[in-house]
């Protein structure tokens, strides 16, 4: 049997390529686990909990509530694409900052 077909040699290379993985994955999660939220909806009606990436940000909903991290896109618009995957919302908020009743009425028109 030649050295590299020894079974050893085999599941060294698994178990190597298999941490490999796991940290790569832990290192993801942790990253986007670590991102700031800063947008904030409570919709309407509830949604089973799921997650879309809308104007490269994941918005994660569960029931009412909707978080998501940082986009470069303008909070109306982040606003209006949770109203196009999710239905109206009741309220929205950037940063902690409420939008007023004029523009919640323009993010669900």
């Amino acid at each position: 049997m030649l050295l590299s077909q020894s079974p050893l040699r085999a599941s060294m290379i698994f178990c190597v390529a298999a941490m490999t993985s796991l940290t790569l994955f832990a290192a993801t999660t942790a990253e986007a686990r670590s991102k700031t939220v800063v947008y904030t909806a409570e919709l309407q009606a509830p949604v089973e909990a799921t997650q879309e990436i809308i104007k490269d940000t994941v918005i994660h909903c569960a029931g009412t509530e909707c978080l998501g991290a940082q986009s470069s896109s303008a909070a109306r618009t982040i606003c209006a694409k949770i109203v196009d995957e999710f239905g109206p919302v009741a309220s929205f908020a950037y940063k902690g900052e409420a939008f007023d009743a004029e523009a919640l009425a323009k993010c669900n028109g």
